[in-house]
């Protein structure tokens, strides 16, 4: 006789999206969640108004703060009854048996991770402020097109989260042995990290589908440069060293154009604004009214690693000003 399938805990982390969960809940329930945790990361206002009301199937968590993604999963996780978790984001829409694709897959047992695919559902047709969301699709996919060719390491040295389930008991492991701290980007690859230590397995299958509706215009693009940058220099406090695919976000190689090599190294060196930024910017509107979009992707990655740059500069300083404080602190 079989023994019965792993039940599933979805673990749902958001920030002021409330307008999106209603149709997510209603889609993890018809496709046989056996628990949904809603985390609203920080206060949301009339969410009583908008969620369905919590039952033996779906449980809410109101945070008093926000405490970002890593942080809110973990409070998931602290709420989860099923044997797996399914970690998701609010922005991914499940495709059809998304939910039984990861059940059936820890259906084994192990500590194995299942990553699953999430193609970007870009716009029918491209507007003038799409080319962060067109270059993100275009990572996303190389990063896949390594997946199906490698093994569990590579995959757990890249997790890419949205669509990303393990055993419960595995995820409460990883974060007994380092837990997790808000980072604001490559939290996932923190996690990975992590795993990888205690020996778990990994593997990808793109018939654990989602659509990823992701939207960036520039403004949001270019702050979340800066918060990569951070986020890279936060990564190599925890792990003492920097991991090796985020070198190129944060180090300009030799072989790079000179002018555009000054140019982001004057970018990065100031706080904000500046000349060059300024024109990279209006250079970027430029080609988006005209739809030269070989000249919008450039400039586009261009501004990617110098406000990358940037973030990482400004997270270094404040750590050696911090470093210089307390030790003039202990020698009084």
């Amino acid at each position: 006789m079989s023994s019965a399938p792993p039940s599933v805990a979805v673990v749902l982390p958001s920030f002021h999206r409330l307008e999106r969960l209603p149709p997510l809940v209603s889609e993890y329930r018809r496709q046989g969640a056996d628990q949904i945790i809603v985390v609203l990361d920080g206060p949301h206002p009339g969410w009583r108004d908008i969620l369905p009301p919590p039952d033996d199937r779906l449980s809410v968590i109101e945070l008093p703060a926000n405490v970002g993604l890593a942080l809110a999963r973990i409070e998931g996780l602290r709420h989860a009854r099923g044997d797996v978790v399914l970690a998701v984001d609010d922005d991914v829409i499940p495709g059809e048996n998304l939910v039984a694709t990861h059940r059936s897959f820890h259906a084994d047992g192990g500590d194995r991770v299942l990553q699953g695919y999430m193609p970007v559902a870009l716009p029918r047709r491209r507007s003038r402020d799409d080319a962060p969301s067109y270059i993100y699709a275009r990572d996303y996919e190389a990063q896949v097109r390594v997946w199906r060719r490698s093994g569990s390491e590579t995959i757990l040295r890249s997790l890419w989260g949205g669509n990303v389930s393990m055993p419960r008991d595995l995820y409460e492991r990883a974060e007994a042995a380092k837990p997790s701290q808000r980072l604001d980007y490559n939290e996932d690859l923190d996690l990975g990290i992590r795993l990888l230590a205690l020996g778990a397995t990994a593997e990808f299958d793109d018939a654990a589908r989602a659509a990823h509706h992701h939207s960036r215009g520039l403004r949001a693009y270019m702050r979340e440069c800066e918060v990569r940058g951070h986020a890279v220099w936060d990564l190599e406090q925890r792990w003492g060293e920097r991991p090796t695919q985020l070198g190129s976000l944060v180090e300009i190689p030799p072989p790079y154009n000179r002018v555009l090599a000054a140019g982001q190294r004057s970018i990065a060196a100031r706080d904000r604004g500046g000349v060059v930024q300024a024109f990279a910017v209006a250079t970027y509107r430029a080609a988006g009214l005209l739809r030269v979009w070989t000249l919008q992707d450039g400039v586009t990655r261009f501004l990617r690693r110098a406000l990358a740059l940037r973030g990482y500069r400004r997270a270094r300083t404040t750590t050696r000003m911090r470093d210089v404080r307390d030790r003039s602190e202990i020698s009084v």
